[in-house]
């Protein structure tokens, strides 16, 4: 685990992503802050550590959000994503902002993102890469 990881809260003994604290604190692996994804994508913050991004940047969820071009965790540092994904995808489980464990993960790296806020007020934050550099699958 990263220095990165190392020093975001823990619940279950397992680091919380940025993007999966409440601004109250709250902790939840398999949930993602709509205002912390908002955050992520219009300050330029890592949804891992909280930190400011740097190029490239990653994008990671299950392939279903791949096939559709489509990601619901924000956006991260390409290391804070492998490093997250290196953690969490052997555990299987509810992380990552998963509220069930996918069976195929992919890792996007993009040079850039759009934002696609959601239509209706409990909607869901989106993400899509639109200058890929490299696509990756993790079984």
């Amino acid at each position: 685990m990263t220095s990165m990881l190392e020093v975001r809260p823990k619940a279950g003994g397992l680091p919380v992503p940025f993007a999966c604290e409440d601004d109250g604190g709250a902790l939840d692996h398999s949930h993602v802050v709509k205002r912390r994804a908002i955050r992520c994508a219009l300050s330029r913050i890592c949804g891992i550590c909280g930190e400011t991004l740097t190029r490239p940047i990653a994008f990671f969820g299950p392939l279903a959000e791949w096939d559709a071009g489509l990601f619901t965790f924000p956006p991260t540092h390409h290391q804070c994503a492998r490093d997250a994904l290196d953690l969490f995808v052997p555990l299987g489980g509810r992380h990552l902002g998963q509220a069930e464990p996918p069976l195929t993960w992919a890792l996007v790296t993009t040079g850039g993102f759009d934002v696609i806020r959601p239509t209706r007020r409990a909607g869901i934050v989106q993400f899509r890469p639109n200058s890929v550099i490299e696509a990756v699958i993790i079984d």
